[in-house]
């Protein structure tokens, strides 16, 4: 007889992945979605499991931190057989909330999470994908045209001997003197201002 070969080399690995294919089943089952699946940040199980499918997981015990079942955390102490053994009996479960959807999104997501002991809400820190090319999206081209190409510098190749004056003039009035009040030394080609 030929032996099956596991996809899972370590029996612990095995048993995370027979625990979360038990509770994806049950999550679908209870919520209608085929592809609902666990979610272990505080914040994403509040949106999904707790709003949107308006269920809550009970039984977690309270000396096991609430996260992900990868977490090196979770492989010590014999967590992952605790918390299938708990899920077997019965004890660790999905459950309906009684609340309405408005009523539940009111909730405080630290409160809701299955156990106090978690990563907690981490801090909003703004888009990740600030100074990053993104495609704008349009609704009407003739109305939103399309932004210039950023391609280089747009000022001229040469400065011309009208633009260095202009510039000269600019930096003397920053300085509170008037152009015609400075003094110039020539030697040669080159001038020197003093403003």
């Amino acid at each position: 007889m030929a032996k099956t070969r596991s996809k899972y080399t370590r029996g612990g690995t095995a048993l995370r992945g027979r625990l979360r294919a038990l509770m994806r089943q049950i999550l679908v089952a209870l919520s209608g979605d085929e592809h609902a699946c666990m979610h272990w940040a505080v914040r994403s199980y509040f949106r999904k499991i707790y709003v949107e499918y308006g269920l809550e997981l009970v039984g977690w015990p309270e000396d096991v931190p609430f996260t992900d079942l990868s977490d090196p955390e979770m492989r010590r102490c014999g967590r992952i057989p605790r918390l299938f053994a708990l899920w077997e009996t019965g004890e660790l479960r999905f459950v309906h909330v009684p609340l309405g959807r408005e009523a539940r999104e009111r909730q405080n997501p630290l409160d809701v999470a299955p156990n106090r002991d978690n990563r907690g809400l981490p801090i909003n820190l703004g888009r990740s994908d600030i100074k990053k090319h993104r495609e704008r999206r349009k609704v009407d081209a003739e109305r939103f045209p399309p932004r210039y190409v950023r391609n280089g510098p747009k000022s001229d190749e040469w400065v011309t001997e009208a633009a260095e004056a202009r510039a000269e003039r600019a930096a003397c009035y920053e300085h509170g003197e008037h152009p015609s009040d400075r003094t110039e030394e020539f030697s040669g080609s080159s001038s020197a201002r003093s403003c």
